[in-house]
């Protein structure tokens, strides 16, 4: 072979090469909800374009253990495969459109949907999502150790309980509408249940004094937040021989990863930063390393980025010498992912000591749209009359 005709040789692989990847196989869509509530139904969508391929198969696993394929070659071509927490029913499933008709605990874990396209290509491509469940809890939060009455000087020492949820529920103490120093705070251990549910507790000490004292009153309320990621996403490198983004977790609004090399070898150090998208509320980023959340001490936290028009970005670097442990068959996989929050649940409690007033009890809500709405309506209201030191309850 001469040289012009081996040059020519290599120009139509490099072409062909070049127009096939142009016109192969590619993902289009991979949606998996970030959070549902536990007992709800789940769509898996996995949309994909063959382009000039034909496909060999759509297959979607979680945590890596395949549950569900659709083979066209195969008859019935779609298949499902007992998997906990898994719950496929394929009346309703279509190509890469799963329908999950329940959900529990177990539901909670890593999709991944990979479709594969026939010869002569055998290309695969690939995409993974976190599903999250949330519980919110049957009731409100509730006071314990309360006195039928206080003067000035006495000790106050009372807990605010909420109910079993997950995730666990977070507190604010008011005395009257002022927030709380944390000084006057004291935290308990969350409690963990067997069926995964965690139920928190925030203790209050402190002395009473004339100024927490309103026309008599002594008023204290609690606040119970539960907080649910809405939206998770990820941007991933590989190093092996070479660096480059991974499908796995590359989102159109996801973070960015910058200042990764080639390659790396034990001894090298590795620095690299990684940015969310401008949003009105900054993301909370965490970076992985081999799908191990990164040691703190690897973890460079800057100050967020406010631009003209409000909105904001979080930036979040990962600095470390590279070891031998951290390479798993001749990789690294280092990871950002982003992910933003909404309070799915609010409720309080107040209880007024002195007087003859009503508390204004137990308030529930929902807000947003990324979650279903939710009603609660049990109300509870106490107080606490001192001339007659009788502790009234309504339910």
């Amino acid at each position: 072979m001469g040289w012009t005709t081996y040059i020519l040789f290599l120009f139509n692989v490099i072409v062909s090469s070049h127009i096939h990847a142009i016109h192969g196989l590619r993902l289009q869509i991979v949606e998996v909800p970030t959070a549902v509530r536990r007992g709800d139904p789940i769509w898996l969508n996995c949309t994909y374009n063959l382009e000039t391929d034909d496909l060999y198969s759509v297959k979607w696993y979680k945590n890596n253990v395949e549950f569900y394929r659709y083979l066209p070659s195969d008859d019935p071509p779609a298949q499902k495969y007992d998997l906990v927490g898994v719950y496929v029913e394929l009346s309703k499933s279509y190509q890469g459109n799963v329908y999950l008709s329940s959900s529990d605990m177990n539901t909670e874990g890593t999709y991944r949907c990979e479709v594969s396209a026939e010869a002569p290509s055998f290309q695969t491509e690939r995409a993974e999502r976190e599903l999250q469940i949330y519980v919110l809890p049957k009731g409100g939060p509730t006071i314990i150790g309360t006195k039928f009455q206080y003067h000035i000087g006495d000790e106050v020492n009372v807990t605010c309980h909420a109910a079993p949820s997950k995730p666990a529920a977070t507190f604010k103490w008011y005395i009257h509408e002022e927030e709380v120093s944390p000084e006057l705070l004291w935290h308990a251990p969350v409690v963990r249940y067997r069926d995964g549910l965690l139920s928190s507790q925030l203790g209050l000490h402190f002395i009473v004094k004339a100024s927490h004292l309103v026309n008599g009153v002594l008023k204290l309320r609690c606040l119970a937040d539960i907080s649910q990621a809405y939206s998770m996403t990820s941007e991933e490198i590989i190093v092996g021989n070479t660096v480059r983004a991974s499908g796995l977790y590359t989102a159109i609004d996801g973070p960015r990863i910058e200042g990764g090399l080639t390659k790396y070898q034990v001894g090298d150090e590795v620095d690299v930063n990684c940015t969310s998208r401008k949003s009105q509320k900054p993301a909370k980023l965490s970076w992985f390393i081999n799908d191990k959340k990164a040691n703190t001490g690897f973890v460079v936290p800057y100050e967020l980025q406010t631009y003209p028009n409000g909105l904001k970005a979080s930036l979040l670097g990962l600095k470390f010498v590279v070891r031998g442990h951290h390479f798993h068959k001749g990789e690294m996989r280092l990871k950002c992912t982003a992910t933003l929050t909404k309070v799915i649940h609010t409720s309080s409690e107040e209880v007024f000591v002195g007087g003859n007033q009503q508390s204004s009890g137990l308030h529930v809500s929902e807000n947003g749209s990324a979650v279903a709405a939710v009603s609660i309506s049990l109300r509870q209201s106490c107080w606490i009359t001192l001339t007659s030191l009788l502790l009234l309850c309504q339910m």
